[in-house]
């Protein structure tokens, strides 16, 4: 009988350590997670400032987050207006950003959505931007 109760502690203690390291090894591996990417770490600016209806405009995004931009992505522009369908663009990567460029067909007020995808992420950020005539 004295066996058996040893037996059964022993049992008990096997699997109140067996849980200690799970939940252990489940809290480093949360802590190991990266941080998602915000809205204000991508960046988006035009060349001109001030972009004009029907002359080329270069769209640049940034990427102000080391880990996210250490790291590649496919990432294109959806370019929305009131007065016009949408439209979808693909970048290029140049340096530590990605451009494109794009001929506004009216000033309007524009988002522009920014769709970065990375290997096992999607990240959609859209951002307001005025042509004027």
């Amino acid at each position: 009988m004295r066996n058996r109760i040893r037996l059964r502690m022993g049992f008990g203690v096997r699997i109140a350590l067996f849980l200690g390291i799970v939940c252990l090894l489940a809290g480093c591996t949360e802590s190991g997670k990266r941080d998602k990417l915000a809205f204000g770490e991508v960046v988006l600016s035009s060349e001109p400032a001030a972009p004009h209806a029907k002359q080329d405009t270069k769209l640049t995004v940034t990427v102000n987050n080391a880990d996210y931009a250490a790291r590649d992505a496919e990432v294109q522009l959806q370019i929305n207006a009131k007065s016009a369908l949408p439209k979808l663009i693909d970048t290029v990567k140049e340096g530590d950003a990605y451009t494109a460029s794009y001929s506004f067909p009216s000033a309007d007020d524009y988002t522009i959505t920014v769709h970065m995808s990375y290997e096992d992420e999607h990240f959609s950020f859209a951002k307001p931007l005025k042509v004027e005539e």
